[in-house]
Formats: C-alpha cells, structure tokens, sequence
C-alpha cells in the first residue's frame, strides 16, 4: 500500500511555477519565460542586443538567460560557462535580491540539464540568499522587490520539497517553511498549494492525523477556491488521509466519496495563473476510488478502478507505473493468480522499459557530454598561449606598478616622519607655554588675593588706631575693640586667608557640599586655620560643647559623602 500511497500523493502534486529573468533594458526584450519555452528564439535575440550599450548587471544577466536557453537547447558545457560566470558576477556585485534571482535561475538551467545535486545547492543557496535580503534593515522600501523576492521564496521551496518528495527525502521542513513564507507574503493562493503538499509529505511519513490538520483549512475552503480541479484533489487527498487512518466508517468513506464532483474532475482546467496539477490523465478519482474500496474489501470495485486507470495511462513513470503492482496485490487477494502474475509481470517489464529508456539517456547524455568536453578542450588550448601571454605583459606591469607604489609610499612615509617630529616639538610648546600661563594665573590671582586681605588688615588697624584715640581707657573700649576684633570683616578675611593658605580647602568644600549652611562653612574655615575649640568659641559665640558637636558633625557628613577630595578634608578635622 505504501507504493500506491506515493503514486497518489505524486498524481496528486500541484506544481508553483515561479518564472525569473527581468527584462534587460533593451529594444528587445528577453526573460526566464523565453529562454525555457523557445531557447532558440531567446538565443537569437540575446546575440542581437547590443551589451556595449549594456551595464554590467545587465550584461550578466544577459549572460544568466544565455546559460538557461543553452541549457534547455542542450549545449551543457556551454550553459555551464554561461551561468558560472554570471554567478561569479552577482556574487561579487550584486544585492542580495538580485543574487537570489541569480541563482534561482541557475538552479533551474542544472535541472534542465539532469543535474540534480546541483540544482538542489543552487535552490538551496537561493532559499538563503533570499531570507538574507528579507531579513535586512528597510528591506520592506521598496515593496515592489519585497514581494518579487518573497513570492521566491515561497517558490523556492516549495521545489525545493518536490525535490526531496520525488527522491524519497523527508519533504516536511521545506513544505513548512514555504507555507510559512507565503502566509507572510500574505498570498492565500500560493500559502494553499504549499499547505497541500505539505499534508502529503506528512502522509508520507505515516503521519495521517498531522496530514489531516494541515489540510483542514483548504477541505473548509473547498468551495471558494478558484482552482476548481485543485479544490477536487483536496476533498479527494482529505478522503484518502481518512481512509489510510482507518477514523471513518467505510459508510463514511463512501459518502465523502459521492460528494466529490465529478463534472469538475473531468471538465475543470487542470492549470490556474501559475499552479498546474500534474494529473494529465484525470485519473486521481479512480486512484483513489480503488484506494478505498480495497481498503472497505470491496475488490471487484478496487479492481474495476484501477484497470481503469491503466487504460486511461498513455505514458508510465516512476510513479504511476506502481499501479501494475497495485493491481496485482488486488488479483491476487481475490484468488486469480494468474492475472496476479500477468500484471507483475507487465510491473517487471514496464520497470526495465523505465530502466532502459533511462540508461539510454543516460548513455547519450554521456556521449554529447563527451563531444561537448572536447570541443571546449580544443578552444582551452587555443587559448591557452594567448592567456600565458597576457598573464606575462600583466605580471610585468604590476611589477613595475607596486615598484613605483613601493618607493613612492616609503617617500611619503620618511615625510610623515618628518611632520610628525615637527608636531611633537609644536605640541611640547603648547603644553609649556600653557603650563607657564596658568601658574602665572594662579600667582596673580594669590597676589590680588594676599593685597585684599592685606588692605582689610591695614583699615582694621586704622579703625582700633582711632577707636583707642576716642574712647581712651575704659569698658566702651574693651566692647568697642572685641566688636571690631570680631566684625564679620574680620573673619570674611580670615575665611578668605584660611581658603588661600590651605590649597583652596574651603572653596572646594563649597563646591562638593553645597547644602551646608554659611555658618558652617565659617565653621569649617577656622578649623582648617587651625584655630582651638576655645578660640572658635570666641570667634562665633558658640559654647565649647556646640563647637565640639558642630565638628563631630561636619567630620561625620564629610566621611560618609563620596567627595572626590573626602580624605584630604578629613585630615584638616582629625
């Protein structure tokens, strides 16, 4: 039943075409579509373009269309020459967009050639190379490249999974991704075809319920699908995954069955914009009709329907040419060996027709490689002296150019030396003359700084001079003279001598403390004068307890700041 299963599931296939190559910015126009349906045409036409009048990107791709008409034209060698060195190119040069494009048709142009391993790398590379150009920063600008890129993607790989379906390779992952890219690209047509083939590659896995739940959303929609034929097969791939899972009744089965329309099976297009089914025949109803009734027991109808099929076969493959095997399972089940034997054996002979057909291929593919291989091999070794001889006149010339590069850089590099040398010694300068200019700053401003106070000195002394000469002897004076000892210019000035005298001390405190109040900064001053306990009783008219208190403060606030200069004022209250 297994073969029969993969016989279904490959009649059933509905292929995404996806038909790459831009137009080239020419009076004649040449694409992907051309190139593959009239290579001779697209061959033709490509040698009449005029590629001087061509960039370089058009120029490659050009070369690219080039390599997939020979391709389709048979000229292996030569479309292989072609697409290499386009791909070199839009490797080297070309965006991320136009390096999927690239090498999408180069992958397409090696499955034309039967190349299959590396038309599998060159979807690959593309399935990559597209995610890459999705994937960066503002690749959504322009929508126009967005969606061309995505609807590749989605392409991509979905061959990619008919691939790997047709050679037995599990067909999951890449159903999955392109059922994923075409519900982000917001396309329901392509997201159904990818989720159809996706549920066959769960069943071919033996995963029928998984099948189911893929399918589930296309069986709900059957009835708006615009591809009617296509909205057929998924009613008939649902019945199927229902029947190898053995969930319905053969009553069930046979009701689902008579639901399907049958005018639409054999009269509906079998393509539909870019999406074609691959059963030519129309001949999935009867597959699947023998299917069921083999598996419900009923053989005669299973018999009736596969015979059918093979009538209606004008061409076997490798796969439907398993429904001789099926038929054969069906005889012998039923007792008539010798048709059991009749069917195998038109199994064996349709197998070695298969083979041989293929071998034959195999055996021309091999001779016109041959006579390609040497064809190309005589214009290599004409080439060949003329490509020694160029090499040599290169290899001369760039010796003479890095010699000149060489000596020329080494003059410019003593000159650097020179320059820098002459900088270093300006630089020095710089930083000396700045040196000298800001100590002179400094001195000059202690100077002003040592005159003020001076000057405050000398008028303090005039007023006590003329204070003792009014009062003379006697209490006033005493009063007179402690408040004129004691005057908030007095111990202004003792701040300021304080301040200049301690490296600024209290000028920065000023400035890493700003909440403390002005008395405690006077506080601070004279502390850091060095003034006693009792000598800053007097000087502020503090109890000695208070002065002592106040310290013991001052000193707990500093040691538990995080002031850049905590522990050099801390000595000054220690």
């Amino acid at each position: 039943m297994r073969h029969i299963l993969l016989l279904t599931l490959s009649i059933a296939a509905t292929a995404l075409l996806f038909c790459c190559g831009r137009h080239t910015e020419s009076a004649v126009s040449v694409d992907g579509t051309l190139a593959t349906e009239h290579p001779d045409s697209a061959l033709h036409l490509l040698q009449e373009i005029n590629l001087q009048h061509l960039g370089r990107n058009d120029r490659a791709r050009c070369m690219l269309l080039k390599g997939l008409a020979e391709a389709h034209k048979g000229d292996t060698a030569a479309s292989k020459e072609s697409l290499e060195r386009a791909i070199r190119y839009f490797d080297r040069h070309g965006s991320a967009h136009e390096q999927a494009d690239a090498w999408y048709t180069y992958a397409k142009a090696y499955m034309q050639t039967g190349n299959l391993e590396e038309a599998i790398r060159g979807y690959t590379q593309t399935a990559i190379l597209a995610e890459k150009a999705l994937g960066k920063r503002g690749a959504k600008k322009d929508f126009s490249e967005y969606q061309r890129t995505m609807t590749l993607l989605v392409a991509v790989y979905h061959t990619l999974g008919i691939l790997y379906f047709e050679q037995g390779y599990d067909a999951v992952e890449p159903f999955a991704k392109a059922v994923e890219a075409a519900r982000a690209n917001s396309n329901g047509e392509q997201e159904g075809y990818s989720r159809f083939m996706l549920s066959a590659a769960y069943c071919a896995d033996g995963n029928y319920a998984k099948a189911i739940e893929t399918l589930a959303p296309l069986v709900e929609a059957c009835d708006t699908i615009p591809f009617r034929y296509f909205a057929q097969q998924v009613r008939l791939q649902n019945l199927l995954y229902h029947t190898y899972l053995e969930d319905w009744t053969p009553e069930q089965l046979l009701a689902a069955r008579d639901s399907i329309d049958l005018d639409e099976i054999r009269s509906a297009p079998l393509s539909y914009g870019t999406a074609v089914s691959d059963d030519t025949g129309r001949t999935f109803y009867d597959v699947a009709s023998g299917i069921i009734f083999q598996r419900n027991g009923q053989l005669d109808s299973a018999r009736y329907y596969i015979e059918r099929t093979l009538s209606r076969t004008a061409e076997f493959h490798q796969g439907n040419v398993d429904l001789y095997n099926g038929a054969a399972q069906i005889y012998h089940e039923t007792g008539d060996n010798a048709r059991a034997y009749d069917f195998a054996q038109k199994y064996i002979e349709a197998k070695d027709s298969l083979f041989e057909v293929q071998r034959g291929t195999q055996v021309a593919e091999l001779e016109r490689r041959f006579r390609t291989a040497n064809e190309a091999a005589l214009r290599e070794a004409s080439l060949r002296y003329r490509a020694w001889i160029a090499v040599l006149v290169a290899a001369l010339v760039i010796t003479v150019a890095v010699c000149a590069v060489v000596w020329y850089r080494r003059k410019l590099r003593r000159r650097d030396e020179q320059l820098n040398e002459s900088l270093a010694l300006l630089d020095s300068y710089r930083e000396s003359h700045d040196s000298l200019t800001s100590r002179l700053d400094a001195s000059n401003a202690r100077e002003a700084a040592v005159k003020r106070i001076l000057e405050g000195r000398v008028a303090a002394v005039r007023d006590i001079a003329a204070t003792c000469y009014t009062y003379g002897d006697g209490e006033r004076l005493t009063a007179k003279m402690r408040e004129l000892a004691l005057s908030p210019a007095m111990l202004k000035d003792v701040v300021d001598m304080a301040d200049l005298y301690s490296d600024r001390a209290v000028t920065r405190l000023k400035a890493q403390f700003p909440d403390w109040t002005q008395r405690n900064y006077d506080f601070a001053a004279l502390v850091i004068a060095g003034f006693s306990p009792q000598e800053i009783c007097v000087m502020l008219g503090m109890s000695l307890n208070g002065v002592y208190t106040l310290k013991s403060k001052l000193k707990r606030r500093i040691a538990e700041s995080q002031a850049a200069d905590r522990d050099p004022l801390l000595g000054f209250f220690a």
